[in-house]
């Protein structure tokens, strides 16, 4: 099944304040640190990556933008986002928000929150306007957080509208204030 896709639109809505939880620090993840994200990847129920994978993926991630929210005391990697170019070869000006995910050890302290508005600041700061990002159904907690922060559900598919009405009754929310976006729209361009 396909998975959800959603749209920021940062010309019309501001971009959310980046806070950091006491305890924890926002940094980039190095290539040696590759078993340590692994770990946390694995936690967040993704599969773990080789060096391969890895130096494959630093292709489309924007500079010092493979961010890791690390907690102080014990070094543990608590989440992760990456910032990314385009994953739609015919939306070029449209950046990406991908592989969002917190350790299961840390969730309910809106690291994923965290974590996930600092890659939307790096991609606002590298020009894009609009960002996208894909998600799955059962991952309630994340799509709640999108919306609370802003992100529109594109209905890119047919079926997406279906979809979305039900995630809606799930989450107590009315649909038309999802402001679901339409399969035929335009984004803003890419600002140099």
């Amino acid at each position: 099944m396909p998975q959800l896709r959603m749209i920021f639109n940062a010309e019309n809505t501001p971009l959310p304040e980046l806070t950091i939880a006491e305890g924890f620090r926002l940094r980039a993840i190095a290539d040696s640190e590759l078993d340590s994200y692994n770990e946390l990847r694995v936690s967040a129920a993704f599969t773990a990556w080789d060096d391969e994978t890895l130096h494959k993926f630093r292709s489309k991630v924007l500079t010092d933008s493979m961010f890791l929210i690390e907690e102080f005391a014990t070094g543990r990697f608590a989440a992760s986002a990456t910032a990314e170019t385009t994953d739609m070869p015919e939306y070029p000006q449209v950046g990406v928000l991908g592989w969002v995910m917190t350790h299961p050890d840390f969730r309910g302290r809106h690291l994923g929150r965290s974590v996930s508005v600092a890659a939307m600041h790096r991609l606002y700061e590298a020009g894009y306007r609009a960002f996208s990002l894909l998600t799955d159904d059962f991952r309630l907690a994340a799509v709640k957080t999108y919306l609370d922060l802003g992100w529109k559900p594109w209905l890119y598919l047919p079926e997406m509208k279906e979809r979305w009405c039900a995630l809606a009754g799930i989450l107590k929310r009315d649909y038309d204030s999802m402001m679901a976006l339409p399969e035929k729209c335009s984004f803003p361009p890419l600002k140099s």
